[in-house]
């Protein structure tokens, strides 16, 4: 099998429960850490947003740059511009852990939200259409140490990162 068919075009196969079990371990910890951070020394939304966002974007880019080119071409297979463009699979990790770092380090901006609003539709509609086509691809939002569908959970993870953009574009 070509290096560029291990995600994307390769037949899918029945998923271990043990992947969502990781998974929901995964998003458990970037909501735990989020509250933990954003409740000391009280409770603020947009500390907490502030501190998921961050966490989200970082620990996400960190599973896509274990296995990059695995991630890169399987991103291709679903992404609108991951699609006409091998670059910016590649760079796609890297974008995400800059936005990670700007908001943990607390140098959130409207440039900064409206930039994460953007990625996140374009992303989040790549996704819609590979679902609405039924296509049967592999996630790779989790690079390829995790290996899920591509599914209403990756729709709801970059329209709810938009919505979290707006909701601090808007605050």
């Amino acid at each position: 099998m070509e290096h560029h068919e291990h995600t994307g075009s390769e037949k899918m196969k029945a998923y271990s429960p043990l992947e969502y079990v990781k998974f929901a371990g995964v998003m458990l910890f970037i909501v735990v850490f989020a509250a933990i951070d954003a409740a000391w020394p009280a409770f603020d939304t947009r500390a907490y947003l502030n501190s998921f966002m961050g966490v989200f974007f970082i620990v996400f880019a960190g599973f896509k740059l274990v296995k990059l080119q695995e991630f890169a071409y399987g991103f291709q297979s679903y992404d609108l511009v991951a699609k006409r463009s091998l670059a910016y699979s590649y760079a796609y990790p890297f974008i995400q852990l800059l936005f990670g770092a700007l908001y943990l380090f607390n140098q959130e901006s409207p440039a900064l939200h409206l930039a994460v609003l953007v990625v996140s539709l374009v992303s989040g509609a790549g996704v819609a259409k590979s679902i609405l086509q039924k296509n049967k691809v592999h996630c790779v939002c989790l690079g390829g140490v995790i290996k899920l569908p591509l599914s209403t959970i990756t729709l709801i993870e970059d329209f709810g990162m938009a919505a979290m953009a707006v909701y601090m574009l808007l605050s």
